[in-house]
């Protein structure tokens, strides 16, 4: 088992890396009393598939398990999702404070993260993830959120977990989908820290989506890394330091509330796409190499392939606007300058943003 500490005072927590880690909850896991329930919010396909493993895992610690199921797509950060699943968890704790874990992939975790929040304002919470996106991003840095119709995390908080728990073993029964969709993730955390990164990618992304195991580690190891050093730098996303974790987002998350967060776009694709679209922009603003463009589209059409559908400009134009970054008229776009480095850049003409979507 690997280690990554978060360096966050009395917020702080670890991040835990390995194979068959859900079995060592009993040791990691800290609760007051075998009297404290623990409320499992998750869906019906992971409980499926990892359910018995977490019980096992629970077991040594408490009998008051409540598995909480939510769908399995965005619309589980919905405010009706949020109002039922806080309905139950008041109606089955009942006057106990709850230990709350997430248990699945990122709006799994978004979803128990902002209900950890605001439950009696504020009960601890662990996050298990269950995907690569998560385990690499999402489920790390306490931003937990919903959406609402016109834009995607808009309404949320900073809440840190106790500890975020990545077993590895989780992978192996991922969707093909769904492992490109983190390694998306990885791409980004490359393209604005880690040149290394970048290379190694280049190098072995076959052997990592055949998931050979010492790669998928590294790969999960090193990009968690990233994101907790830069969270310890800007916890709280005032000082611009972590607003580089948000390359490809903007235009990303943009595509997404454009298609209403249907299924027609997953979030991978919408932001491997938003990275190609910021880093076009990059390009054109002079700011980016030719021979880093090109070296960043290759690397993410190997991933995510060639073929795009045409974007609704209007909508996606429209979207831009209800960004939560979005001030003063305009968008803060996150632009790489070379492989392994990028900054906020908001002054980037109407014109060159409208010439991006269009392409």
């Amino acid at each position: 088992m690997k280690t990554i500490h978060m360096r966050l005072g009395k917020r702080g927590y670890s991040i835990y890396i390995g194979n068959h880690l859900v079995a060592k909850l009993g040791c990691l896991l800290k609760i007051k009393s075998k009297n404290t329930p623990i409320f499992i919010i998750s869906n019906k396909k992971i409980l499926k598939l990892h359910g018995a493993a977490l019980r096992k895992g629970l077991r040594p610690l408490t009998k008051n398990l409540i598995f909480h199921t939510t769908p399995d797509s965005e619309k589980a950060k919905s405010f009706g999702v949020y109002k039922k699943t806080m309905a139950v968890l008041s109606k089955k704790t009942k006057k106990a404070t709850p230990f709350i874990i997430a248990f699945g992939g990122g709006v799994v975790g978004d979803l128990a993260g902002f209900v950890a929040s605001t439950y009696r304002r504020g009960v601890p919470y662990a996050q298990i993830p269950t995907t690569l996106l998560a385990q690499v991003d999402s489920a790390i840095g306490g931003k937990v959120a919903l959406d609402i119709k016109e834009a995607k995390n808009i309404v949320g908080s900073f809440y840190q977990p106790q500890f975020v728990l990545c077993d590895l073993g989780f992978l192996d029964t991922l969707p093909l989908k769904e492992l490109k969709n983190g390694l998306v993730e990885v791409v980004k955390c490359a393209v604005i820290k880690d040149a290394g990164l970048f290379a190694l990618l280049e190098k072995n992304l076959s052997r990592i989506i055949k998931r050979e195991k010492a790669l998928l580690e590294a790969v999960v190891l090193r990009t968690a890394a990233i994101k907790a050093r830069i969270v310890e730098k800007d916890e709280f996303d005032n000082r611009d330091i972590r607003a580089v974790l948000n390359f490809g987002h903007t235009f990303g998350h943009a595509i997404e509330a454009s298609a209403c967060y249907t299924k027609s776009i997953s979030h991978g694709d919408a932001v491997a796409r938003g990275m190609i679209m910021a880093s076009f922009v990059a390009r054109e603003l002079r700011m980016l190499e030719d021979k880093d463009y090109k070296r960043i589209i290759s690397l993410i059409q190997r991933l995510k392939g060639k073929k795009v559908a045409r974007l609704n400009v209007k909508k996606v134009l429209r979207s831009l606007a209800f960004d939560k970054k979005f001030t003063k008229g305009t968008n803060k776009f996150i632009l790489p300058k070379k492989i392994g480095c990028a900054k906020p850049v908001e002054k980037v003409p109407r014109r060159l943003i409208r010439k991006t979507i269009e392409r």
